[in-house]
């Protein structure tokens, strides 16, 4: 009966094992999706809107 239990156990390992590392996968896809988006868009926003100069600046 112990070994059926390991056996049983093992697999449950390996499952669950296998479906974090899918899902890691899959937000580390969707995050670098976001990062180029957002790469993107921000350098259309700074075309459009240049950041005005710091008011507390030295210069």
């Amino acid at each position: 009966m112990e070994i059926v239990r390991g056996i049983r156990f093992k697999k449950y390992l390996e499952e669950e094992a296998e479906r974090e590392k899918k899902e890691l996968a899959e937000r580390y896809d969707e995050s670098k999706r976001n990062k180029k988006e957002r790469t993107t868009s921000e350098k259309l926003q700074e075309k459009l809107e240049p950041l005005p100069p710091c008011p507390m600046s030295d210069e």
